[in-house]
């Protein structure tokens, strides 16, 4: 049976063939020559597999040819799912990658001195410092990665988290121009995905726990569309054969990759919770019972908590308790934060609008008081010379001039040395149109004109 790195090796040789071309046609950034080539991946384990992917997914997201990659080595660990502090389990990966290459032999029957060998390593120098991983890439890998377009090699952009998504996207993709595949038999898939244990005996077991979950991984990563079809053995209920129904019209979604989810998962418990490099070890070593889902539930239940108060000393400490205890935001919590975020709401509309109100109200006063004020002033204007000074010795003796003094700090008497202050302008016109309102007011009782009685 092949070894899931062997199916990932010839996924890469066979992904030409739907296209209608040849190996001599592949692109030459991987160095294939002529039909007869046969490619793999060498000495490449799962866990090594995963170091590539991931440092992969970093080459992959810069568009620029680089000498060398760096990336923080609390955030690698995180996506490498490692918790080593002595690096010894990292390092071996790192060698373990180092070893693994691209092999291509190419063989002529006819002329075995023309046969030829090589080997495209699958990552260069590495190593740590100053809390970076520094690793290195041959360039021509690098191509290879950043173009989608340049070979079937860069579906290693595409990660997975699990090995069965993994392996049914390669053998899939021999039958994406058809957009079906040929019926295979129920065994046969189990043998593919590695699932001949006992437990996937039955089918339902062996589609609900391995093939759904592959189809919406497989979906929520590279887009591709995936309807599963099965036939039953003839005179039986048994499921016997299965073929899949494949729709690519859609563009791959890249941000929905695993990777980015979990470096965002990083990113937020790094800076807004702060955890330290021993906190995030202890995710990492626990990552079966502390799963994304059971992270965002205590991230929302310390979210919440510090909303309404309840946090006190660090959210990072109350986060981890809140994700080691299981706590979760329940329904009524729920329902009390609506019930108080929507009389909260409430209160800030009532708020907002007592607020606009007295706005209004204010500017109604102001454009009221200018419309006074210039009314004044067209009145004093038309006074006498004698009658102007009156008025303003009238005014410096009131209690608006008195309040103006002490604002300019000026003496009263003097207040009208600033006339042209906004302020005094504006007091005085209004004291002026005071004047005049109040003269005709008596103007009317006694039956004379109003402007007499102005002083």
């Amino acid at each position: 049976m092949e070894s899931a790195s062997q199916q990932l090796a010839l996924a890469l040789f066979e992904d030409f063939a739907p296209r209608g071309q040849s190996v001599t046609e592949a692109p030459k950034d991987l160095g294939f020559r002529r039909s007869n080539a046969f490619v793999k991946i060498i000495d490449l384990s799962l866990a090594g597999r995963r170091l590539i992917d991931v440092a992969y997914f970093l080459v992959a997201e810069d568009q620029e040819v680089q000498r060398e990659y760096r990336v923080d080595v609390g955030l690698f660990k995180w996506l490498l799912a490692t918790t080593s502090n002595n690096r010894r389990h990292l390092s071996k990966l790192v060698r373990e990658a180092q070893k693994a290459a691209i092999e291509l032999n190419e063989i002529d029957v006819e002329d075995p001195s023309k046969d030829r060998w090589g080997a495209v390593p699958l990552m260069g120098s590495a190593f740590i410092e100053k809390g970076e991983f520094i690793f290195e890439l041959p360039e021509r890998l690098q191509r290879a990665i950043k173009n989608p377009k340049s070979s079937h090699f860069l579906s290693l952009r595409y990660v997975f988290k699990s090995v069965h998504s993994k392996v049914l996207y390669d053998r899939l993709q021999q039958f994406m121009v058809e957009g079906i595949t040929p019926w295979f038999e129920v065994q046969a898939l189990r043998a593919w995905l590695e699932c001949e244990k006992k437990t996937y005996d039955l089918f339902k077991h062996f589609r609900s726990k391995v093939l759904e979950v592959a189809i919406s991984e497989i979906r929520q990563v590279t887009g591709l569309h995936i309807e599963m079809l099965t036939l039953n053995v003839p005179g039986s209920k048994k499921i016997g054969q299965v073929r899949f129904r494949l729709n690519a019209t859609e563009q791959p979604n890249e941000q929905k990759t695993a990777f980015i989810v979990l470096r965002n998962v990083y990113e937020t418990l790094r800076k807004e919770f702060a955890l330290n490099q021993s906190e995030f070890n202890e995710i990492i070593t626990n990552r079966d019972l502390y799963n994304d889902e059971r992270i965002h539930q205590a991230m929302e239940y310390t979210r919440h908590n510090v909303k309404v108060g309840k946090v006190k000393v660090r959210a990072g400490g109350y986060f981890m308790k809140a994700l080691r205890e299981g706590y979760l935001l329940g329904e009524l919590d729920r329902q009390i934060h609506h019930q108080s975020a929507i009389a909260e709401s409430t209160r800030k509309a009532a708020d907002q609008e007592m607020a606009e109100r007295e706005a209004r109200v204010k500017a109604a006063g102001a454009e009221r008081d200018q419309r006074e004020a210039d009314f004044g002033w067209e009145a004093y204007n038309k006074l006498s010379t004698e009658q102007q000074s009156d008025m303003i010795s009238e005014f410096c003796q009131s209690q608006a001039a008195r309040l103006l003094a002490r604002r300019l700090n000026v003496a009263t008497l003097n207040v009208n040395e600033h006339i042209n202050d906004p302020n005094v302008r504006s007091m005085f016109g209004g004291f002026v149109a005071s004047r005049v309102h109040k003269a005709a007011k008596a103007a009317k009782r006694v039956g004379g004109p109003a402007s007499a009685s102005l002083i």
